[in-house]
């Protein structure tokens, strides 16, 4: 049951409850969840199992959507035991499309891809935030485009295929998907119809676990370009994918133009470190101190001791956490640089304790 949004225990809680809006989506929420004038809520109309560990959920928006690019990606957050959590998102739909969808992969320890994939059915209320991301086509395309997809990385390309679909320009693509099996394509039926519809369009799947008569086997080689890609050099290429995939990838075409984003699997991007005692936090909002290892990235030791700052991307790419430091030292984990003393604003979700700190939380 709900309760009205005036009865509070601190003082600033109840100034906020205050403000208009604050009660218009109490009320606009009594009518119906989708409502709101603060919120982008979005209703699942349908769940589309794509593999045995990928679902896409495809979302109608309320009215403070604003659309997107293809390639783009979104935060949805979602409450799991109590507490609010968001992750980014790529979307799968073509911006033109009626609904949108986000297609989302089970990841080990992965909590909300697994909360999605586990518990989100037809007719639930998701909180979307704003679109971000550069990964987006360029506004004067070459003729040549090669896209190197892995894994889950493969839904933002999806999108930008769809969109050079409806271009219908003349151009010569081709997409080397990067899977562990035929069966975890992700797509696979829309690619197959795609392939026999799109002249311009050449899909090549590469199998790195399971090997399938017809088919590639292995990782990205030069081989596979050469193979695939003759006239590599006067291509324009977009690489989404896991960081062992990406680093290759960069590595072999070292000179060219390339468009990358990252798709990190859980912890991929923390740098482990072991470190003898703990060092102190200040959490001067809370007015509360914690001790800490300074082994982990900040962001995943508070959660560790039951508190949850707000956090989205949880690498470094979407400043959802970024927070004030007052005082103390921390290690960039994205770069390696440590920090000055003094005052700055820092991304928990990559920065690691080099000292006794002080935060804005």
């Amino acid at each position: 049951m709900k309760t009205f949004p005036f009865i509070y225990n601190e003082p600033r809680d109840f100034l906020k409850s205050l403000q208009p809006k604050a009660w218009a989506d109490f009320f606009l929420g009594e009518l119906s969840p989708r409502f709101s004038v603060t919120a982008i809520k979005a209703k699942v109309i349908a769940v589309k199992e794509e593999t045995p560990d990928t679902k896409s959920f495809v979302l109608n928006p309320n009215w403070l959507w604003k659309g997107f690019q293809s390639g783009q990606h979104v935060p949805v957050t979602v409450e799991i035991a109590g507490r609010r959590v968001t992750r980014f998102y790529s979307l799968s739909s073509h911006p033109n499309d009626k609904y949108l969808q986000i297609t989302v992969k089970r990841q080990k320890g992965g909590l909300v891809s697994n909360f999605l994939n586990q518990n989100v059915k037809k007719g639930d209320i998701l909180e979307l935030g704003e679109v971000s991301g550069e990964f987006v086509l360029e506004k004067n395309l070459p003729k040549d485009l090669l896209f190197l997809a892995g894994g889950s990385g493969i839904t933002p390309i999806y999108s930008i295929l769809q969109e050079l679909q409806k271009l219908n320009g003349d151009r010569n693509v081709t997409l080397l998907y990067f899977v562990r099996s035929y069966e975890d394509i992700i797509f696979r039926s829309s690619f197959e119809s795609m392939q026999k519809n799109a002249s311009w369009l050449k899909i090549h799947f590469v199998f790195s676990d399971v090997p399938k008569e017809g088919y590639e086997s292995g990782f990205l080689t030069k081989e596979i370009l050469d193979k695939y890609v003759p006239n590599l050099k006067s291509t324009s290429v977009y690489v989404c994918g896991p960081a062992p995939m990406q680093t290759k990838a960069l590595s072999l075409l070292e000179g060219l133009s390339v468009k990358s984003e990252l798709f990190l699997l859980p912890g991929q991007n923390v740098t482990k470190v072991k470190k003898e005692g703990t060092v102190d936090v200040f959490l001067s909002l809370s007015h509360k101190t914690i001790q800490v290892k300074g082994e982990r990235s900040l962001l995943e030791e508070l959660e560790e001791q039951g508190i949850y700052p707000q956090s989205g991307c949880r690498m470094g790419i979407c400043h959802t956490c970024v927070c004030k430091k007052q005082a103390g030292s921390v290690t960039d984990l994205s770069s390696g640089e440590k920090s000055q003393l003094g005052e700055e604003n820092i991304q928990i979700c990559v920065s690691r304790a080099e000292s006794n700190l002080e935060i804005e939380l």
